[in-house]
C-alpha cells in the first residue's frame, strides 16, 4: 500500500495561504463567471477526473483567457513567480478540481514526491521523480527526507497542519484587514470585528490576543513579499 506524503515546506504553505485567502476566492469567482459567459463552465465541485478536465481544456486552451494565462495572472496578482511549476499546479488543482494542496488530487502538484510504502514486513521511504523534476527540487527536499526518516512510524504532519494552519491564517488575514483600515492599534478594532468571535471559538481555552504575536511573526516571515490582500 502506497501513501503519498505532502512536502510541508514554505512553498506549500505559501500557496495554501493564497488558496484560503478572500482575495483568491474573489478572483476564482470572477474566473468562473468569465468561463460561464463563454459556455465553458467549470463544475461547481470541480472536474471529477483528469480526462474530463482534458476534454474541457481542449476547447478552452485556444481562447484569449486560456487557463494557462489565467493561472499566470493570478500568481502575478499575489507577486509570485508565474512560471513556478508547483504554484501553477496547485492553482490548477484548486480552480479546476476544487482541491486544496493538502488533499489528494488527480492533477500532479509536486515536482518530486515522498512516498511511504508498507510491503508487509517493514515501512520504506521512497522518492518519486517526475520527468519535469529538477536537481534543485531534490536538494530542497533533502531536509524533509531527513525529518521523515526520524519520525516515519508516527508521522503526523498532515493532521497538525489541518488543525492549526487554516485557523491561524484566518486570524492573520483578519489582522491585516483591520490594520489596513485602522492603523497600528489593531487589538481593540479586531475584537469588535464580526469575524473575531467566530475565530476565537476555534482557540478553545486559548485566546487570539495571546497568540497574535507568534501568528504575526510566523506569517510575516512566510508570506513576505506576497500581496495577500
Amino acid at each position: 500500500m502506497n501513501n503519498v506524503r505532502h512536502i510541508y515546506n514554505d512553498n506549500f504553505y505559501k500557496i495554501t495561504a493564497i488558496l484560503l485567502s478572500k482575495k483568491f476566492l474573489t478572483l476564482e469567482n470572477e474566473i468562473r463567471a468569465k468561463y460561464d459567459k463563454l459556455d465553458l463552465s467549470i463544475p461547481t465541485k470541480g472536474f471529477s477526473n483528469y480526462k474530463e478536465y482534458g476534454e474541457w481544456l481542449t476547447k478552452a486552451r485556444n481562447i484569449q483567457d486560456s487557463p494557462g494565462k489565467v493561472i499566470e495572472s493570478v500568481l502575478k496578482q499575489f507577486n509570485l513567480d508565474p512560471k513556478n511549476e508547483f504554484y501553477r499546479n496547485c492553482l490548477t488543482a484548486g480552480i479546476f478540481f476544487h482541491k486544496q494542496p493538502w488533499e489528494q488530487s488527480p492533477y500532479s502538484q509536486q515536482p518530486i514526491e515522498l512516498i511511504t510504502r508498507n510491503n508487509g514486513v517493514a515501512k520504506e521511504l521512497w522518492v518519486k521523480i517526475h520527468p519535469w523534476t529538477k536537481k534543485s527540487d531534490y536538494v530542497k527536499l533533502w531536509e524533509s527526507i531527513k525529518n521523515i526518516q526520524k519520525t516515519l512510524p508516527g508521522y503526523r504532519g498532515k493532521e497538525k497542519f489541518q488543525t492549526t494552519f487554516k485557523r491561524d491564517f484566518e486570524v492573520y488575514q483578519l489582522y491585516l484587514e483591520v490594520k489596513k483600515a485602522g492603523g497600528k492599534q489593531v487589538l481593540k478594532p479586531m475584537s469588535s470585528h464580526p469575524e473575531y468571535y467566530t475565530l476565537a471559538d476555534q482557540f478553545g481555552e486559548g485566546d487570539i490576543d495571546g497568540q497574535l504575536r507568534s501568528i504575526k511573526s510566523r506569517f510575516n516571515k512566510l508570506l513576505a513579499g506576497i500581496d495577500i490582500l
